[in-house]
């Protein structure tokens, strides 16, 4: 009888354990889900900021809006033409 006591514990044990190692295992399963997802929806959200980003840098570097800023807020003008150094001399030889 004490034979069958002891076995039926370690039974009792081993499945216990085995059990405990399932939910453990399926915690961690179900938690890097949630972090999957957490990263997927901040992929989502930098790759729109991204492109909303190069849109911006698009509008900004258009050479019309940079002119006018140039003539209307820095008071610039276009640069005046100068005679070339071999101009000077009678040409180039």
């Amino acid at each position: 009888m004490r034979r069958f006591a002891w076995m039926w514990t370690a039974a009792v044990v081993a499945a216990t354990a085995a059990f405990l190692a399932h939910l453990a295992v399926r915690h961690e399963v179900v938690r890097l889900g949630y972090e999957v997802s957490a990263a997927r929806a901040e992929q989502r959200k930098l790759r729109e900021q991204k492109r909303l980003l190069e849109v911006e840098a698009a509008a900004l570097r258009q050479s019309a809006r940079i002119e006018a800023i140039a003539r209307g807020r820095l008071g610039m003008a276009p640069p005046r033409t100068a005679p070339s150094r071999g101009s000077e001399a009678g040409g180039v030889r």
